[in-house]
């Protein structure tokens, strides 16, 4: 997991863009929902909407497509980017011409069917991004698949929501840019929701406009240790699912992906909503999402060079949970202080530190997998321990959310929290000497390559330039 030289810029921008599309339509598409409410929208509208959510939690199923399917001509990532971020380019724009009215009238399922589209074309984008970005930084710095995505999906994911629903909104720009430049109030935002989709089409336009003229994928994979593979049939592909599951080390990683979200699931889905039902307005919360945003994207930049990432990991989880508890002994307080001055800048620095001690943790758990991963199957590797880590993090909040129903009211958001707390951190006493046994495994190791290319790959560690023993106590 060595850094072996210097990442190109070029590169890191390439990878940067394209998580930033990803990440806005899947802020686009969390957006609408809140337009539909607007509107008159039931719950069970709201229900219907979020079928278009499923394809990201299924795109394992076709993952081994984009890893064995391509054309050789056009490249092994490019082959399906170009025509995914065409057709998506495509539906936005024709979409930005009939979205208003259809959120209007509440054409909840025509609109159900068209985002459901878009993000099965955002997640296997997404597949095809996971893969490229370990094809470019597995040879030069692994860590930088993981902060680009961090950063780009953030970016993204603010732009289409954050970003949106605030300067969209009349009475924000309004009261905070029209009235205080002594300009007319009019009964519209800067721009809007039709303007914005159209925008996100022209940005998918320019950026795999770009893709096709300056970019030049390599036809041959380099491992972590320099050698270079074949592509895998599509049989080889799907079976490398089940092979992958075998190996000890993907077992032990597989325990870690589901546990670790115990001690953080309260904090991470419970405090917006805690925080409504104690009197924030939501449009305040909006507002003080947005230095919480612009701290989240710096975060993963501190652990950019990190040859170490589960070290980092296992610091920033703890950090996470531990500032989980100020956060929710804040949100208790809230109806004796909301009126005061002081109680949003508190707030914003509360929430900006847990969010900045969550942003490392995730970035550093990606960093790995990235770092791990094998470039032959990057991006059914990568789908398949980024659905191990979602599924755990599905799972505990089912169970938290459900238990919070029985708690005492008034204290459902404390006792949750501090006992989710309590439970990680036993958690990680538990499993530190797991998570180093981990980092210290040769990265050859987690690869399902032919015995040849594992015997050259050992020799390469013996003769010590390449050593991939990143030990978890030593980091640079």
């Amino acid at each position: 997991m060595a850094v072996h030289a210097r990442t190109p810029l070029s590169s890191i921008f390439l990878i940067l863009a394209l998580y930033f599309l990803q990440g806005m339509n899947l802020g686009i598409t969390g957006s609408i929902p809140l337009f539909l409410i607007a509107h008159g929208a039931t719950w069970k509208d709201r229900g219907i909407f979020n079928f278009a959510f499923y394809p990201f939690s299924l795109k394992l199923i076709w993952a081994p497509l984009i890893d064995a399917l391509y054309v050789k001509r056009f490249g092994r990532r490019k082959s399906w980017l170009i025509p995914i971020q065409f057709s998506a380019a495509v539906i936005l724009l024709f979409l930005s011409f009939y979205v208003e009215s259809f959120v209007e009238n509440l054409r909840v399922i025509l609109l159900a069917v068209i985002f459901f589209a878009i993000v099965v074309l955002t997640a296997t984008q997404d597949i095809c991004v996971d893969g490229l970005a370990i094809s470019l930084f597995t040879a030069t710095n692994p860590q930088w698949a993981s902060t680009s995505q961090t950063v780009g999906q953030t970016m993204g994911r603010f732009m289409g929501s954050s970003f949106l629903l605030t300067f969209e909104s009349a009475n924000f720009t309004n009261r905070f840019i029209r009235e205080p430049l002594s300009i007319t109030p009019k009964e519209s935002g800067l721009f809007s929701l039709q303007q914005f989709v159209r925008f996100a089409a022209l940005a998918f336009l320019i950026v795999t406009t770009c893709l096709i003229f300056f970019f030049r994928e390599k036809e041959n994979l380099p491992t972590a240790d320099g050698e270079k593979t074949e592509s895998l049939s599509l049989t080889e592909a799907y079976l490398s699912i089940f092979k992958l599951f075998k190996k000890k080390c993907i077992q032990q990683l597989t325990l870690v992906s589901l546990l670790a979200p115990m001690g953080a699931v309260a904090v991470n889905y419970m405090t917006s909503l805690a925080l409504v039902n104690q009197g924030v307005p939501r449009e305040n919360l909006a507002l003080v999402s947005i230095p919480v945003t612009i701290v989240t994207i710096v975060a993963p930049l501190a652990i950019r060079h990190t040859e170490s990432p589960l070290r980092w990991f296992a610091g920033s989880y703890i950090a996470y949970i531990m500032t989980g508890i100020p956060v929710a002994a804040y949100v208790y307080y809230t109806p004796n202080m909301i009126s005061t001055s002081y109680y949003y800048p508190i707030l914003i620095l509360l929430l900006a530190l847990n969010e900045f001690c969550n942003a490392l943790r995730f970035s550093a758990q990606i960093g790995f997998f990235a770092a791990i991963s094998e470039p032959r199957i990057g991006g059914t590797y990568m789908t398949l321990l980024v659905t191990l880590h979602n599924a755990g993090f599905a799972i505990h909040s089912t169970i938290v959310l459900y238990v919070a129903n029985w708690l005492p009211k008034n204290y459902d958001f404390v006792i949750a929290t501090g006992a989710c707390t309590i439970i990680g951190i036993i958690w990680l006493g538990f499993s530190f000497r797991t998570l180093k046994w981990l980092q210290e495994i040769p990265t050859h190791e987690w690869y399902l390559l032919p015995i040849q290319h594992l015997d050259d790959a050992v020799k390469s560690n013996e003769q010590g330039p390449n050593d991939h023993r990143a030990s978890l106590m030593a980091d640079e």
